[in-house]
């Protein structure tokens, strides 16, 4: 045998041992493998298992917290509402919501509301407080906002008897003393002042301003520039007032003026020409004693509302029209379209719920409620009466917000932990499925080193181990 073939045979043995080798050490590298995926199953389950108890008890402690800080709530709410009657009670008609006596127990602290009204966002309410030179601003659930004195050196408002809010936010005061209407914009610049006779009511929109005195009423553009009067000069009978308490203008500029004395409700259009008339009770300057002689069943088949001094006139959202009466302590309300009367509700009384010779009224269509001044009492009181809501959303709002009002804080804290759970639980999620993914490739080796990558029934193992042929 030559020594060629010879050295061909050894390099063919050595061959044969190389691979033989080779082969033991994958087999040898599967089991520690194998061993090595078994080990890191077992503390993946012992991991997991850890993990979904510390889960549970981390929820457990969560849904109690949730439930003690719903338990604190509650019990804010009900420390925070107003005493008196319970809110949602109705009585005579009349859901109570709240009263407003003043800001303390002193004489700054106190009002003498001659009238009041919503401001134009529905947030707050102002009063004109005659007896203190003032306007005061509340907001609805009856907080101090602020506090207007009289300017006796500007001389642009001494003595506030009467207050109208346009939507735009214009402010007009009426100073009846001084016969006299005072104009603000928004931020209470003052713009302008309109001489008139004993303005007794105002009503404004965007568009019209409306001052009711002793004999009639006139219309201004709403920055005071004059349109047109009825007063008891005019021809017509049904232009002739005695007292105009009561003044509302709906979104088409239609007019409706309360004629006190007189007991009746006159509704005119854009234009200024009569809609309808309607007597809501026997005129009370007609003798002595007025309608208290008049038998009851001709009063009821003639005067069915039955009113003895309507003072205040508001409009709500659902085309209705209510009528506050000082004498009958009452709320009177018809359908604006056609002065028919509906219903009527209220009773006498100085508790909360109930009216004490009541002047004014307005409605809030955002929170739906109305508000009534009683000068008497020093107090306004915010109320509901059914039917008026003409967008559900703002009786529940109205319904709401007391107690949103009182636990704003502890529901944001709620919002905020839940939040927080559920964001801490989809990073865990996240990291775990990152460190099984990472076992499930290489249980010992470090990144850069050979990979070995492991599915179900199957293991190849790539990198510094190399498949020998």
């Amino acid at each position: 045998m030559t020594d060629k073939v010879k050295d061909e045979i050894q390099m063919n043995q050595a061959e044969q041992r190389a691979e033989s080798t080779s082969i033991t050490d994958v087999t040898d590298s599967n089991l520690d493998l194998d061993g090595a995926t078994v080990l890191r199953t077992s503390e993946a389950n012992a991991d997991d298992k850890a993990i979904r108890r510390t889960r549970t008890i981390a929820t457990i402690v969560l849904i109690i917290l949730i439930l003690i800080i719903l338990a604190a709530c509650l019990m804010m709410w009900a420390l925070l509402r107003p005493g008196g009657l319970d809110l949602g009670r109705q009585h005579a008609g009349i859901t109570w919501i709240r009263s407003i006596y003043g800001h303390g127990t002193t004489y700054g602290g106190m009002i003498n509301p001659s009238s009041v009204t919503f401001s134009s966002d529905g947030e707050s309410l102002w009063i004109t407080d005659s007896e203190r030179f003032r306007l005061v601003q509340y907001d609805i659930n009856g907080r101090l906002m602020r506090i207007v004195n009289a300017d006796w050196r500007e001389n642009e408002m001494i003595f506030p008897s009467y207050i109208a809010i346009s939507p735009q936010g214009w402010i007009y005061v009426a100073e009846q003393t001084y016969d006299r209407v005072q104009i603000f914009d928004e931020n209470l610049v003052h713009q302008r002042t309109i001489d008139i006779q004993i303005p007794m009511s105002l009503a404004a929109n965007d568009d019209m301003l409306l001052i009711g005195s002793r004999r009639g009423f006139a219309a201004f553009t709403y920055d005071g520039e004059p349109i047109g009067m009825h007063d008891a000069a005019s021809e017509d009978e049904i232009n002739r007032f005695d007292y105009v308490h009561g003044l509302a203008l709906d979104e088409d500029n239609n007019s409706f003026v309360l004629d006190s004395f007189g007991n009746r409700l006159v509704k005119y259009d854009s234009g200024g020409v009569p809609i309808y008339e309607v007597f809501l009770g026997h005129p009370g300057n007609e003798g002595i004693r007025g309608g208290m002689g008049v038998d009851e069943t001709e009063l009821v088949e003639n005067f069915p509302a039955n009113l003895q001094l309507p003072q205040g006139i508001a409009l709500d959202g659902n085309g209705r029209l209510y009528i506050i009466d000082m004498f009958d302590f009452s709320v009177g309300v018809f359908h604006a379209d056609t002065g028919e009367f509906i219903k009527k509700v209220g009773a006498h009384g100085t508790e909360d719920g109930r009216f004490f010779y009541a002047s004014d009224i307005d409605y809030n269509p955002t929170m739906d409620m109305f508000v009534s001044a009683e000068a008497n009492l020093g107090r306004v009181q915010l109320f509901a009466i059914d039917g008026s809501a003409g967008d559900p959303l703002s009786q529940l709002r109205r319904q709401l917000d007391d107690f949103l009002r009182a636990c704003c804080i502890p529901l944001l804290i709620i919002l905020i932990i839940i939040a927080a759970y559920l964001i801490s639980r989809y990073i865990a999620r996240k990291r775990r499925e990152k460190e099984l993914e990472a076992a499930l490739i290489d249980p010992d080796a470090a990144p850069g080193e050979g990979a070995v990558n492991v599915t179900e029934g199957d293991v190849s193992i790539t990198g510094s181990i190399e498949k020998q042929t």
